[in-house]
């Protein structure tokens, strides 16, 4: 068996049924240029990345990272209890928002961070989205003060991504930089983008120049 870390995510997703990279991608909510990417080895993945897929297709990180020998399945571990039955934590895939390698409209654009353990039960009373289209990450900069400080930690819902309620708060990407702020109506192909922070002015710019990652859900504080 090879230890080819694409080979061996491509044998982990027919093991699982998935017939096609697209099916398995439509299935976890991944990106499915950037699954093709890492199953096609046109472009690597980090371990944390693995750890994503490893759970979904029931295998180890390490071994699709090229470790052991054939077997691929995950040893028998007790099943694990959801959060309305009280478990204690989920993972969650952290990114940096202030760096992204394209234009920043595919959350796979943005480089990952590792993960964070999040409470289970406070997850569910935030957002009824599965735990796999939710990420983590740091607000930068001062535009959002006093709702949002310099290095909080934020709860992004990635499948909030419908322009459809006025004065929530967005992760985004704005002429290809990632950004956290307001969004609101305008005159018609357009978007005013709105800093809470009463020293920044706000801006109106094309709605193609605004691509919403997720709508921040949650956010919290180091005291």
């Amino acid at each position: 068996m090879s230890t080819d870390p694409p080979a061996r995510l491509r044998r982990a997703r027919l093991d699982n049924g998935f017939q096609s990279a697209q099916a398995a991608a439509d299935a976890f909510g991944w990106s499915s240029s950037a699954y093709r990417h890492h199953e096609n080895g046109t472009r690597g993945f980090d371990f944390a990345t693995a750890q994503r897929y490893g759970k979904a297709f029931k295998v180890s990180a390490g071994w699709l990272m090229g470790e052991g020998g054939d077997s691929s399945k995950m040893p028998d571990i007790p099943p694990t209890r959801g959060s309305a039955d009280g478990d204690g934590r989920v993972s969650l895939k952290k990114i940096n928002l202030g760096f992204a390698m394209g234009d920043g409209s595919n959350l796979d654009d943005y480089i990952e961070e590792g993960s964070l353990d999040f409470d289970a039960n406070l997850l569910r009373l935030i957002t009824q989205s599965p735990a796999h289209r939710i990420v983590v990450a740091e607000g930068v900069g001062d535009s959002m003060q006093p709702t949002l400080m310099d290095s909080d930690m934020i709860v992004i819902d990635t499948m909030q991504t419908q322009l459809n309620k006025w004065d929530r708060i967005w992760a985004l990407s704005l002429q290809g930089a990632g950004a956290v702020k307001r969004l609101g109506p305008a005159e018609r192909g357009k978007v005013e983008v709105i800093s809470d922070n009463p020293g920044i002015p706000n801006r109106i710019v094309p709605l193609e120049d605004v691509r919403i990652i997720g709508r921040v859900v949650w956010s919290g504080r180091r005291h």
